[in-house]
């Protein structure tokens, strides 16, 4: 939870981080760059889904999960700490690029590892519910930006918090450090990982001759996945910019969203019962069909009552979609090469689909003046991940290789 907290909580501060690293003529421009900045450290993943991927199938799930909470640790205290440009110039959005880089080179080893934990322990008619924990966590993060964010708009005035309060935010991340160390001395790898063959031959290399099929079908899985996230997490923006809401009432999204996504154990288990396929196309539907009647009536009627609701409606069809998106990531990778194959297949479906969706969105609104804009791009998403799901075989309830 924390390690994406790390990671998501830049999104939440987009305006006043812009304001700060990235100042300009145009508000607009200000808030493109900023978002540029936060989808760039989604162009790291790929790389360290090869690099902390290869780590944990060779060296361990617990060694690679350590080395990646204390690289998202390193990122998140420069963020907290940078000075601003006013201070020290062109050097303040490059030492925001850097960590930024550094957070997505974390955040791209990350799943790999912490999913095949989870199913690699799982039985097999309960992987599904094991492997839902993951989103779950992802859910909790986006439930603690939003509590974080909202507590200090809350509890300062707009311009403490543009001038610093935001730190504060980051700083609350970098709690994650002592997590870290605890889990190095507390996590053992699973048995099925410690009885698999471990070839000497790099796994990414194996990944991309041998299941290069398994990573296009699991990016068209992810695409959806990610879209709705990362739009969850564009929330407070869409709200203060197009709603003109107050600021705190626009930090309910990602407290609302979050709060949603902590039913995915229960989402597990209906995967378990009823098949995967089935749950995660009931999903797709939802987030095809829902996003654009429920934008439309939150545009003409932007009360803090319709916003809640709007979000409530696109998060349960979220929620439906990807809790059994972690399981079925694991079950198409075998044990060997499970970690890098999770790892690059969801980092390169974030970082072609996910990382630029807040920058896209705010381009599109601004180029058609019509900020149901978001509604669409939700909406192509669901389209592409429902065909890739029709498209799956099921392997609920099989024994992973």
């Amino acid at each position: 939870m924390l390690e994406w907290y790390d990671f998501t909580i830049y999104a939440a501060f987009a305006v006043p981080i812009s304001k700060n690293f990235f100042p300009a003529d145009s508000e607009v421009i200000s808030l493109l760059l900023g978002f540029a900045t936060f989808g760039l450290g989604f162009i790291a993943r790929p790389f360290g889904a090869v690099f902390l991927g290869g780590y944990a199938d060779r060296r361990g799930r617990r060694d690679a999960l350590s080395l990646t909470i204390l690289l998202m640790a390193l990122g998140t205290g420069i963020i907290a700490l940078c000075p601003g440009y006013d201070r020290i110039g062109i050097a303040a959005p490059i030492v925001i690029l850097l960590a930024r880089l550094i957070q997505g080179f974390s955040a791209g080893g990350e799943i790999g590892g912490a999913v095949s934990t989870l199913v690699e322990h799982a039985p097999p008619a309960r992987r599904g519910f094991y492997a839902s924990f993951q989103q779950m966590s992802q859910g909790g993060s986006t439930m603690l930006s939003g509590l974080v964010a909202m507590t200090i708009a809350l509890s300062l005035p707009a311009e403490a918090i543009a001038a610093w309060g935001w730190r504060l935010a980051f700083a609350v991340g970098l709690l994650i450090a002592p997590v870290g160390l605890y889990i190095r001395r507390e996590l053992e790898d699973a048995p099925l990982f410690k009885a698999s063959s471990h070839a000497t031959e790099l796994p990414i290399r194996v990944v991309l001759r041998d299941h290069w099929r398994a990573i296009l079908t699991g990016m068209l899985i992810v695409m959806l996945w990610t879209v709705a996230q990362y739009i969850a997490n564009y929330f407070p923006t869409f709200a203060v910019r197009e709603l003109k809401t107050s600021l705190s009432q626009s930090y309910l999204g990602p407290l609302v969203v979050g709060t949603v996504l902590l039913f995915c154990p229960l989402v597990g288990v209906l995967a378990d019962r009823y098949g995967r396929k089935l749950v995660m196309i009931a999903g797709a539907l939802g987030l095809l069909v829902i996003p654009y009647p429920a934008f439309f009536y939150l545009i003409a009627s932007p009360t803090a009552g319709h916003l809640v609701a709007t979000q409530i409606a696109v998060a349960v069809f979220m929620l439906i979609y990807t809790a059994p998106a972690s399981a079925v990531l694991a079950e198409l990778f075998p044990t060997p090469v499970r970690a890098t194959g999770i790892s690059l297949t969801y980092s390169l479906g974030v970082a072609v689909f996910g990382g630029f969706t807040p920058a896209i969105i705010t381009a599109l609104i601004g180029w058609t003046a019509q900020p149901v804009a978001v509604a669409f791009y939700l909406m192509g998403a669901a389209v592409i991940s429902l065909a890739t799901v029709l498209t799956l075989k099921d392997r609920t309830g099989e024994a992973l290789t």
